[in-house]
């Protein structure tokens, strides 16, 4: 992987496959005892919709610290005018103390927390260390 630039996932990734594998992988571990992707519904992507699943995640990740968000470029632009005190993705990482990438083909009904090291490309590795965010009707 080499040096971690801004963008923490490597941004080769095909986020529109890796979110649709991500948001059906719960429905195939159903069993407790199975690792599985920590998943959240939304309303609305906010600040408080990344806080919750920024919770949700970090209860799960062996090392919540390495988390980071990926946002499509729509969604970064809807929480940005949203949050009033908010003015860019810069001040978006230190309101939420992660890092936050945003990718053009990522969907905008996903939103996506997750330890970079837990996907390469599209396959999964470690599903404990990711937290997809599932955005109703926002749009």
């Amino acid at each position: 992987m080499g040096s971690s630039s801004d963008t923490p996932i490597d941004a080769a990734t095909d986020f529109e496959e890796l979110s649709a594998r991500l948001r059906t992988q719960s429905d195939d571990a159903p069993g407790s005892d199975t690792e599985h992707v920590t998943i959240r519904s939304f309303d609305e992507v906010s600040s408080d919709s990344l806080s919750e699943l920024l919770e949700a995640g970090e209860n799960d990740a062996s090392d919540p610290s390495d988390l980071a968000f990926v946002l499509s470029r729509a969604n970064a632009e809807l929480l940005l005018e949203r949050e009033f005190d908010i003015d860019d993705v810069d001040e978006l990482e230190d309101v939420l103390g992660r890092t936050v990438q945003i990718e053009d083909e990522m969907p905008d009904d996903t939103i996506l927390l997750l330890d970079p090291d837990a996907v390469d490309g599209e396959e999964i590795r470690d599903p404990d260390a990711i937290a997809c965010g599932i955005v109703g009707t926002d749009h």
